[in-house]
């Protein structure tokens, strides 16, 4: 009380009740703080050239990759930053290192699991199934339609389910109509042996996720498949 009623009318800062120990205090207490806020803007420089990175890249087999925009991080902390941040994706080009393109896709596939399901959703923070598909395989410099009867003729049609292979699309009959293509998924891995294979694609209760192919719901659904990727 005797400080304020010293000071009553004036600024506090420069109050002559104010003794030179306590702008002392002040002054060193400032350094730390300058310190660190100079530290947090040299950080988030090199954070936001980190998650920018390059806007193309080059898969394995020499396919050209389009990198998304990324958010700047130090301009848009609070914003959502799909891509890079909010599921800490790396570029696609990373994934090369002992991999074929299919497992490339595959892994990418994989970072959005739980994602949710939107009609007409694109994402990357919702899918309907054609569009997951599409923006899984646009990721590697593959242009499939948004539609998924369409995204059948983006490659050849592979008649066995035994054949299949990692990274080739599937297509099973929609809720109402299941003999006309209503759905699409990436699969993931086959056993012909067992006549079961697995896919991961967006559904309307769990988003996306992965699913057997020997499940009853899909077994009375499935129709064909496709090969888009390279038959190496």
């Amino acid at each position: 009380m005797h400080f304020f009623s010293r000071c009553k009318g004036k600024n506090y800062y420069f109050c002559s009740p104010m003794k030179d120990e306590n702008r002392t205090f002040v002054y060193k207490m400032s350094f730390p703080f300058v310190f660190i806020l100079l530290v947090f803007l040299g950080g988030c420089t090199l954070v936001s050239k980190m998650v920018r990175g390059n806007d193309d890249w080059t898969d394995c087999d020499d396919t050209k990759v389009h990198e998304l925009p990324a958010v700047d991080y130090c301009d848009g902390v609070f914003m959502t930053q799909w891509d890079s941040i909010k599921f800490d994706l790396p570029d696609p080009s990373k994934y090369c290192i002992n991999h074929t393109l299919a497992d490339s896709i595959i892994d990418y596939a994989m970072r959005f699991m739980r994602v949710p399901y939107v009609p007409a959703g694109h994402g990357p923070d919702k899918f309907d199934c054609s569009g997951f598909t599409h923006f899984v395989f646009s990721r590697f410099g593959y242009n499939l339609s948004y539609y998924a009867p369409d995204q059948l003729l983006s490659g050849y049609v592979i008649h066995r389910p035994e054949d299949l292979k990692r990274g080739d699309l599937v297509f099973y009959g929609g809720r109402k109509n299941k003999r006309q293509i209503g759905h699409v998924a990436i699969v993931v891995n086959n056993d012909p042996e067992n006549h079961s294979f697995t896919f991961i694609h967006a559904t309307v209760h769990q988003g996306v996720t992965v699913s057997t192919s020997t499940e009853a719901y899909y077994v009375q659904r499935y129709i064909t498949a496709c090969r888009v990727l390279p038959d190496i």
